[in-house]
């Protein structure tokens, strides 16, 4: 049996209510003798506009369905103009479009804001300089900056909607890669998602590996070369000036003196540059390691000999290490010097150590007043003590890094004091 929906149901009734009033009253009419003519007169003056009645109820009925499934069609459509109307000033319907026009003002702004926020992304990917593209759900081209027109050789307007395979793109496992190797040499592929239309869009950058790395090669000699020429500055200035002097000196036992004492000082300056040029070249030295396997307590052992009780050290086990034990040493020493004199007294320096699966770890803790600039830490020459070199942690970082790990120097999180870790691959 066919179920019947709301309209059949009220069209069912109605037509029930005007059958029943039919057949009583035309009843009632005969059973009174009224005959035939007052039956015709009935059912013309009476019962005919009762189907208008009753087709005007379901029509009321039924009409602020059709209203609402009108708004929410509008509002599917993202147009939010269509709202629903009913001309009653209370009841259900009247509370029913209060609602629906709230709703209608709500997805508006939301809408608004959305669309002002693509609007800023899509300026902000055609004013930078790396190609940019996005796509759809279905891996289609939806916009792009001029960038990425360059990159194809094609205004990416007239390659709207094509696929990204195209572009020798492809997805697999959620990751965006290149097709082609010879792209994936060249370039570096970043990705992001997006929502964009109620979706979510793929946002792929591509970065030239080749413009990274001579960007990067600009920045380390024009580090270097700044450095460099301050230290050079600073030493051939007097030099020049105790030559220029000596030009001017007749020779003779009354000027010996000023001449032995101007060459001693452009020796010493000399020797001073010179050693400055052999400490620039050691920094970035490749170490011949000499990797062999020591514990934990085999390590430390030296360290709590040479340090005493300012020297605290502490470890959930004993495990093997495989470092260059000499050049780990000399970290160990650097490290801990530091820790000892950002110390305040009598605070001593605890280590910790502690390890992973994968990793070892060796914290030095100090209790002095912690990293100030850590951004220089690991730059050449940059030291905030009085009589510092600047190359004690850039020496350490280097050694840990020829061992294929990581050197880091924050602030502690559990009380006042740095922490500085050494990160050891294990195996």
């Amino acid at each position: 049996m066919m179920s019947l929906n709301y309209e059949r149901f009220t069209t069912l009734f109605l037509t029930l209510v005007w059958l029943l009033l039919a057949s009583l009253s035309t009843g009632l009419l005969l059973s009174l003798g009224s005959g035939w003519l007052g039956v015709v007169t009935l059912w013309v003056l009476v019962l005919g506009p009762a189907v208008l009645l009753l087709q005007s109820i379901k029509q009321r009925l039924v009409q602020p369905f059709y209203h609402l499934t009108t708004t929410i069609e509008a509002m599917r459509l993202e147009d939010y103009g269509q709202r629903f109307y009913s001309a009653d000033q209370s009841g259900i319907l009247a509370q029913l479009q209060a609602e629906t026009s709230q709703l209608c003002t709500h997805l508006q702004a939301y809408k608004s804001a959305r669309d002002h926020q693509a609007i800023l992304l899509f300026r902000l990917i055609e004013q930078l300089p790396s190609p940019i593209a996005i796509f759809d759900q279905s891996n289609a081209l939806v916009h792009a900056n001029d960038a990425f027109s360059n990159w194809t050789g094609k205004p990416w307007q007239t390659q709207r909607l094509t696929k990204a395979h195209h572009f020798s793109l492809v997805q697999s496992s959620g990751q965006w890669q290149f097709s082609h190797p010879s792209l994936a040499q060249q370039w570096q592929l970043r990705q992001s998602r997006i929502p964009i239309n109620d979706s979510h869009a793929h946002l792929l950058i591509l970065t030239d590996v080749q413009s990274v790395v001579s960007q990067a090669q600009r920045d380390a000699w024009q580090k270097m070369i700044r450095i460099l020429s301050h230290e050079i500055h600073n030493s051939l200035s007097p030099i020049k000036s105790l030559a220029q002097t000596l030009q001017m000196l007749q020779p003779g036992a009354d000027t010996q003196a000023d001449f032995d004492q101007a060459l001693a000082v452009i020796v010493q300056r000399s020797d001073g540059l010179m050693s400055f040029v052999n400490r620039y070249a050691s920094v970035a030295r490749q170490h011949q390691l000499h990797l062999e396997e020591v514990t934990t307590d085999t390590l430390l052992r030296p360290m709590q000999a040479l340090y005493g009780t300012q020297l605290t050290c502490s470890a959930t086990a004993s495990f093997t290490l495989h470092v260059d034990v000499s050049l780990m040493e000399q970290v160990l020493v650097n490290l801990i010097t530091n820790a000892l004199e950002a110390s305040d007294e009598p605070a001593g320096v605890e280590i910790v150590i502690s390890k992973t699966t994968q990793y070892a770890f060796i914290d030095i803790l100090d209790q002095g007043p912690g990293v100030s600039n850590p951004d220089n830490l690991f730059v050449p020459f940059y030291t905030t003590k009085e009589n510092g070199k600047g190359i004690g942690l850039v020496l350490c970082k280097n050694i840990v890094e020829q061992h294929n790990g990581q050197l880091t120097l924050v602030n502690r999180t559990d009380q006042r004091g740095a922490r500085a870790r050494i990160q050891l691959p294990l195996g």
